[in-house]
Protein backbone atom coordinates (compact mmCIF):
# COMPACT_ATOMS: atom_id res chain seq x y z
CA UNK A 1 0.00 0.00 0.00
CA UNK A 2 1.37 3.48 -0.93
CA UNK A 3 1.66 6.16 1.45
CA UNK A 4 -0.54 8.92 0.89
CA UNK A 5 0.01 11.26 -1.92
CA UNK A 6 1.97 14.41 -0.30
CA UNK A 7 -0.76 17.28 0.63
CA UNK A 8 -1.73 19.28 -2.21
CA UNK A 9 -2.39 22.52 0.56
CA UNK A 10 0.36 21.70 3.14
CA UNK A 11 2.56 23.74 4.89
CA UNK A 12 6.28 23.96 3.47
CA UNK A 13 7.23 21.43 5.49
CA UNK A 14 4.49 18.83 5.17
CA UNK A 15 4.60 19.09 1.49
CA UNK A 16 8.35 18.69 1.34
CA UNK A 17 8.36 15.67 3.77
CA UNK A 18 5.08 14.15 2.32
CA UNK A 19 7.28 14.38 -0.71
CA UNK A 20 10.75 12.77 0.54
CA UNK A 21 8.30 10.24 1.81
CA UNK A 22 6.55 9.30 -0.75
CA UNK A 23 9.90 8.98 -2.91
CA UNK A 24 11.10 7.08 -0.07
CA UNK A 25 8.40 4.64 -0.35
CA UNK A 26 8.82 4.30 -4.23
CA UNK A 27 12.33 3.26 -3.51
CA UNK A 28 11.33 0.42 -0.88
CA UNK A 29 8.62 -0.66 -3.44
CA UNK A 30 11.00 -0.71 -6.04
CA UNK A 31 13.70 -2.84 -4.58
CA UNK A 32 11.17 -5.00 -2.67
CA UNK A 33 9.86 -8.43 -3.49
CA UNK A 34 13.15 -9.34 -5.71
CA UNK A 35 15.84 -12.37 -5.75
CA UNK A 36 19.55 -11.15 -4.55
CA UNK A 37 20.07 -11.72 -8.06
CA UNK A 38 17.48 -9.18 -9.61
CA UNK A 39 18.15 -6.80 -6.77
CA UNK A 40 21.69 -6.87 -8.21
CA UNK A 41 20.68 -7.06 -11.88
CA UNK A 42 22.64 -3.75 -13.68
CA UNK A 43 20.58 -2.33 -16.67
CA UNK A 44 23.05 -1.13 -19.79
CA UNK A 45 26.55 0.04 -18.96
CA UNK A 46 25.77 1.03 -15.61
CA UNK A 47 26.87 -0.18 -12.60
CA UNK A 48 23.64 0.64 -10.37
CA UNK A 49 21.32 -2.26 -9.49
CA UNK A 50 18.00 -1.23 -7.25
CA UNK A 51 20.13 -2.32 -4.10
CA UNK A 52 22.90 -0.47 -4.31
CA UNK A 53 20.89 2.84 -5.16
CA UNK A 54 18.70 1.61 -1.90
CA UNK A 55 22.07 1.34 -0.04
CA UNK A 56 23.63 4.75 -1.61
CA UNK A 57 20.30 6.46 0.12
CA UNK A 58 20.80 4.80 3.66
CA UNK A 59 24.09 5.73 4.09
CA UNK A 60 22.92 9.72 2.45
CA UNK A 61 20.00 9.37 4.83
CA UNK A 62 22.19 9.08 7.58
CA UNK A 63 25.32 11.53 6.78
CA UNK A 64 22.64 13.87 6.02
CA UNK A 65 20.64 13.93 8.46
CA UNK A 66 22.30 12.17 11.96
CA UNK A 67 25.93 13.09 11.23
CA UNK A 68 25.75 16.50 9.94
CA UNK A 69 22.44 18.22 10.83
CA UNK A 70 22.08 16.90 13.99
CA UNK A 71 25.91 16.50 14.86
CA UNK A 72 25.94 13.14 15.82
CA UNK A 73 29.10 10.35 15.13
CA UNK A 74 28.27 8.20 12.39
CA UNK A 75 27.35 4.45 14.03
CA UNK A 76 27.95 1.23 12.41
CA UNK A 77 27.59 0.36 9.72
CA UNK A 78 28.20 3.39 8.15
CA UNK A 79 30.94 4.79 10.68
CA UNK A 80 34.36 4.08 8.83
CA UNK A 81 33.02 3.08 5.30
CA UNK A 82 34.17 6.56 3.35
CA UNK A 83 37.53 7.19 4.44
CA UNK A 84 38.77 3.80 2.49
CA UNK A 85 36.02 3.84 -0.43
CA UNK A 86 34.04 6.88 -1.01
CA UNK A 87 31.59 4.51 -3.31
CA UNK A 88 31.52 2.04 -0.45
CA UNK A 89 27.71 1.15 -0.52
CA UNK A 90 27.85 1.27 -4.70
CA UNK A 91 30.62 -1.65 -4.19
CA UNK A 92 29.78 -3.78 -1.45
CA UNK A 93 25.50 -4.16 -1.94
CA UNK A 94 25.89 -7.38 -3.45
CA UNK A 95 27.26 -9.08 -0.39
CA UNK A 96 24.50 -8.32 1.51
CA UNK A 97 20.42 -9.69 1.49
CA UNK A 98 18.44 -7.33 -0.22
CA UNK A 99 16.00 -7.62 2.75
CA UNK A 100 18.86 -5.95 5.51
CA UNK A 101 19.46 -3.28 3.11
CA UNK A 102 15.85 -2.33 2.64
CA UNK A 103 15.86 -2.45 6.68
CA UNK A 104 19.04 -0.36 6.81
CA UNK A 105 16.98 2.03 4.92
CA UNK A 106 14.00 2.06 6.64
CA UNK A 107 15.66 2.51 9.86
CA UNK A 108 17.64 5.61 8.47
CA UNK A 109 14.22 6.95 7.55
CA UNK A 110 12.73 6.71 10.73
CA UNK A 111 15.66 8.10 12.42
CA UNK A 112 16.00 10.79 10.01
CA UNK A 113 11.88 11.80 10.78
CA UNK A 114 12.67 11.79 14.19
CA UNK A 115 14.98 14.60 13.39
CA UNK A 116 13.04 16.34 11.49
CA UNK A 117 9.91 16.32 13.77
CA UNK A 118 12.50 17.42 16.50
CA UNK A 119 13.21 20.57 14.51
CA UNK A 120 10.91 23.13 14.45
CA UNK A 121 12.64 26.07 12.51
CA UNK A 122 13.35 25.13 8.89
CA UNK A 123 16.36 27.07 8.99
CA UNK A 124 17.60 25.79 11.71
CA UNK A 125 21.40 25.25 10.58
CA UNK A 126 23.66 21.73 10.46
CA UNK A 127 26.15 21.38 13.38
CA UNK A 128 28.49 19.77 11.35
CA UNK A 129 29.66 20.86 7.94
CA UNK A 130 31.27 20.20 4.91
CA UNK A 131 33.73 22.72 3.73
CA UNK A 132 32.97 25.25 6.16
CA UNK A 133 29.33 25.18 5.39
CA UNK A 134 26.63 24.76 7.12
CA UNK A 135 23.61 23.79 5.30
CA UNK A 136 19.66 24.75 6.43
CA UNK A 137 17.39 22.05 7.11
CA UNK A 138 14.86 23.19 4.20
CA UNK A 139 18.44 23.09 2.32
CA UNK A 140 19.02 18.86 3.51
CA UNK A 141 15.38 18.15 3.08
CA UNK A 142 15.25 19.61 -0.76
CA UNK A 143 18.63 18.08 -1.50
CA UNK A 144 17.55 14.76 -0.44
CA UNK A 145 14.46 14.96 -1.92
CA UNK A 146 15.82 15.50 -4.86
CA UNK A 147 18.34 12.85 -5.07
CA UNK A 148 15.52 10.11 -3.82
CA UNK A 149 13.68 11.21 -6.59
CA UNK A 150 16.38 10.94 -9.24
CA UNK A 151 17.49 7.67 -8.15
CA UNK A 152 13.46 6.60 -7.70
CA UNK A 153 14.00 7.44 -11.79
CA UNK A 154 16.28 4.94 -12.27
CA UNK A 155 14.96 2.77 -10.05
CA UNK A 156 12.35 2.68 -12.51
CA UNK A 157 14.03 1.80 -15.11
CA UNK A 158 16.11 -1.31 -13.87
CA UNK A 159 12.91 -2.61 -12.12
CA UNK A 160 11.26 -2.47 -15.48
CA UNK A 161 14.26 -4.21 -17.01
CA UNK A 162 13.88 -7.22 -14.38
CA UNK A 163 10.30 -7.89 -14.64
CA UNK A 164 8.36 -5.58 -16.34
CA UNK A 165 6.76 -3.59 -13.25
CA UNK A 166 6.00 -0.27 -14.36
CA UNK A 167 4.31 2.92 -12.28
CA UNK A 168 4.63 4.31 -8.64
CA UNK A 169 4.06 1.20 -7.00
CA UNK A 170 3.64 -2.58 -7.74
CA UNK A 171 0.04 -3.59 -8.31
CA UNK A 172 0.43 -6.40 -5.93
Amino acid sequence: MPPPYPPKAGTERETLVGYLDYCRAIMIDKASGLTGEQANTTLGPSNLTLINLVHHLAIVEHWWFHVFFAGNDPLDPWAPIWDDDPDWEFHHSHEYEPGEIIRRYEVEITRANAIIEATDDLEARSVKNRNGEHFSLRWILAHMLEETARHAGHADLIRESIDGETGDFRKT
